[in-house]
């Protein structure tokens, strides 16, 4: 664990606070070396689209940082963070990957996706290590859990417990992983907010059904908070979490203070609506995305957060 003393204090900020310590930084990463990316739709940039739209059948897979279409108007996340600190990404993102080894678009008429979940790509990773370690300055982040709960029904409160439980099993192996690796900064990030909000953080406790799906989304971030705290704790790495979700939920709270239009989650103004064909001030990519707009605004908190800077 790095600098006990700075985590100590930030923790007793946060605790003096009680609230707002989201996305508070625990420690300066000045320095790093490169962007290696594992996850889902939310770090893709361009993988799966290209799989699906190529021949999914032939057995051979696209390979890591394969740029195409991606789960949003333009560029995302992964790209904005290369570009603003001037360092190569190594990006194994699929869209639709579990936490596990499976795909929810692994379907019969695209069976190499089958297996392209985030353990899948850890093993890939460890393949083009080749037995060497991994770079002890890059910033490893890990996203997954959200495509776990997609086929969950939300009203079903014991079945969204279990498919978190199965989450968190799969993030602390492949956080551990990546440590014993070498990987000594590891980031994981939240679930993003679905559309119709909620306030809830549970999915028994929300009275609209149609926001269960973010009570639910929340529920596990709260579990994938306290996994990497205790991660953190555990493990000679440098654990930390940039939470999607409060990042989203600012921005959606203050839209027009960011630009955007005052949010909606009525599919008409989705940026994917056939109407649509400016989605400079929109904030809903689709029911599960967010435009590019809104991941060049999380960039800059990523950013800020991390303190980050190029070697």
């Amino acid at each position: 664990m790095n600098d006990l003393v700075k985590r100590v204090a930030a923790l007793a900020i946060c605790g003096a606070m009680l609230s707002g310590c989201a996305s508070t930084s625990v420690g300066a990463h000045h320095d790093v070396s490169q962007l290696v990316f594992i996850g889902d739709s939310n770090l893709d940039i361009g993988r799966a689209m290209t799989e699906r739209e190529g021949n999914p059948k032939d057995g051979k897979l696209v390979p890591p940082n394969t740029l195409g279409k991606r789960y949003s108007n333009a560029e995302i996340l992964p790209e904005f963070l290369s570009k603003r600190l001037g360092l190569k990404q190594v990006n194994y993102a699929w869209g639709g990957a579990t936490s596990g080894v499976t795909n929810i678009a692994g379907r019969d008429d695209t069976p190499d996706l089958r297996n392209t979940g985030l353990t899948a790509q850890l093993a890939e990773l460890e393949a083009a290590l080749a037995g060497k370690p991994a770079d002890a300055h890059a910033l490893f982040m890990v996203m997954a859990g959200s495509n776990d709960l997609a086929a969950v029904d939300k009203v079903d409160q014991a079945a969204i417990d279990a498919a978190i439980a199965g989450v968190l099993v799969n993030l602390r192996a492949a956080v551990t992983k990546l440590d014993a690796l070498g990987a000594e900064f590891i980031v994981v990030g939240t679930r993003t907010p679905r559309p119709v909000l909620s306030d809830h953080d549970r999915a028994t406790e929300e009275p609209n059904v149609e926001a269960k799906n973010d009570a639910a989304g929340r529920q596990l971030n709260i579990a994938i908070r306290k996994l990497a705290a205790d991660l953190d704790a555990e493990l000679g790495a440098d654990v930390e979490v940039y939470d999607f979700y409060a990042d989203i939920r600012d921005v959606i709270a203050h839209a027009e203070t960011y630009g955007f239009s005052r949010y909606s989650p009525d599919p008409a103004a989705y940026c994917n609506a056939k109407s649509q064909s400016d989605c400079s001030r929109l904030i809903n990519y689709d029911n599960a995305h967010k435009t590019s707009a809104v991941h060049a605004i999380l960039a800059d908190k990523f950013i800020r957060q991390f303190q980050l800077s190029a070697e």
